[in-house]
């Protein structure tokens, strides 16, 4: 992909996916334009970090008869792709791409991309820490961490990416085409964004569709959703499962981890010996496997990895136990089906803190396993009403409402009276009262701290 001299407008100057996309274009020769529906005065910290570098903004709107002159253009994956500015470009002719597309075109080495609704971070993580443990130099990044255009093109055809990738990434792909595909899971999600189910699917789908004999398309047999994606795929399909015993693939039998892969079946590890814990947990554990296994992976170095690896930060973390109560740190579960996950990966009594940003979800399925297993539901945010709704048609009024993390923990710790686990777990996006679900953990983190500080007096 030739960049230099071609004018390239980026839409939406993120602190990661923009500005790290405005400084690989400068480094090309590109003629750049920057357009966000921010003001300058909101985008200070980004403008900052391009200094040095020949930048056109356009801020605060977009000049379409400005940008409408653009030989390409890219966009981060927190701009919906159905904007006007981005109609009546496509009207004009003008190619339009996402940060992994761009990155792509400059990648020597082999990429492993991991998509699904929960599990990609936990997964994509422990995949990179496996190929760090073979001494490869390994970039692992997309939806997580840096952005891939920031080390890809550094990369030789021996170094490996382990990349996350989300349906919004995958909305403005082209040419895009791991050499191995992973898919965890697919359940209702981004729904505000995609406006259906089944556009969701299909911007999920979108990772295998350049894929061809020689790469290899990894699925998860135990979601039907995702193993009919075997359906008419040009890959090689390899599957993991639970609950099936594979003629080819990685699968659970009598508590042991088995491969059959390659024309090989061999015994990997025994689950109880797995540092992660959780039947989610374990469905991760299957697909980084069977991913490490094809790229070759030494099966002690594997193994070795499996025990130690312990987690990521936000994803049932544990925080502390204080006075006889367990914090755990679930920020990252921004779905029902994910908050459903981490409720089952513990015995009660439970109280769990949900609520946040409404991305269409419902609630109905996740409010029966609340009445099953938790104790008391802290609700806050945006969708605590709609929450609390679902909670009232199974019968369960064990209902607190609060306004911020401070006081969902305070709040929290009366309820569990001195027993038990106080969840974070929200069910829901982070946006409507913090920038991320990282800065969400974290202030529940800093919250649990002061617990011993904490003055009870709790109405339901």
């Amino acid at each position: 992909m030739e960049l230099k001299d071609k004018l390239i407008t980026v839409v939406g100057l993120g602190k990661r996916t923009g500005v790290e996309t405005v400084k690989f274009l400068d480094k090309q020769g590109a003629k750049i334009i920057v357009t966000d529906t921010k003001k300058e005065s909101q985008l200070k910290e980004e403008i900052n970090a391009l200094k040095g570098c020949e930048v056109n903004f356009d801020l605060g709107g977009h000049t379409l008869d400005l940008i409408l002159k653009s030989d390409l253009i890219i966009i981060s994956p927190g701009v919906p792709t159905d904007i006007p500015l981005l109609q009546e470009a496509r009207k004009s002719g003008i190619k339009i791409i996402s940060e992994v597309e761009l990155a792509y075109h400059f990648c020597k080495a082999p990429i492993i991309a991991i998509t699904g609704t929960n599990g990609k971070t936990t997964t994509t993580t422990l995949i990179g820490e496996i190929f760090k443990a073979t001494g490869r130099k390994t970039v692992v990044g997309g939806n997580i961490g840096r952005a891939l255009i920031q080390d890809v093109p550094k990369l030789e055809k021996e170094d490996v990416v382990i990349a996350e990738i989300s349906s919004f990434q995958l909305e403005e792909i082209k040419d895009f085409r791991p050499d191995i595909s992973l898919f965890l899971n697919i359940t209702p999600d981004h729904l505000d964004r995609h406006g259906s189910f089944e556009v969701y699917i299909e911007a999920k789908r979108k990772l295998l569709m350049n894929q061809t004999k020689g790469d290899y398309i990894i699925l998860n047999y135990d979601d039907p959703i995702v193993r009919d994606f075997a359906d008419n795929s040009q890959g090689e399909v390899v599957f993991f499962s639970q609950q099936e015993e594979l003629a080819d693939g990685v699968y659970l039998k009598d508590n042991q981890i088995v491969a059959n892969l390659l024309e090989k079946e061999e015994e990997i590890i025994d689950i109880k010996e797995i540092g992660i814990k959780g039947p989610h947990n374990l469905e991760n554990a299957l697909g980084a496997i069977a991913a490490s296994l094809l790229m070759g992976i030494n099966k002690d170095i594997l193994v070795n990895v499996l025990k130690d690896f312990s987690g990521v930060e936000h994803r049932i973390e544990e925080v502390a136990t204080i006075n006889g109560v367990r914090y755990i740190n679930d920020s990252k579960g921004t779905n029902p089906v994910a908050s459903t996950k981490a409720i089952e990966t513990f015995d009660p009594p439970i109280v769990i803190i949900a609520g946040g940003k409404d991305k269409g979800s419902e609630f109905d399925d996740f409010a029966k396993v609340i009445k099953e297993k938790v104790k008391g539901a802290v609700l806050l945010g945006e969708t605590a009403g709609k929450i609390e709704a679902s909670l009232n048609k199974v019968g369960y009024d064990s209902i607190y409402h609060v306004k911020s993390i401070q006081e969902s923990v305070k709040v929290a710790t009366e309820v569990a009276c001195g027993e038990g686990i106080v969840l974070l777990s929200p069910a829901c996006a982070s946006w409507d009262m913090f920038n991320n679900y990282e800065e969400r953990g974290r202030e529940f983190k800093e919250a649990v701290k002061k617990v011993d500080s904490m003055q009870f007096a709790v109405d339901s």
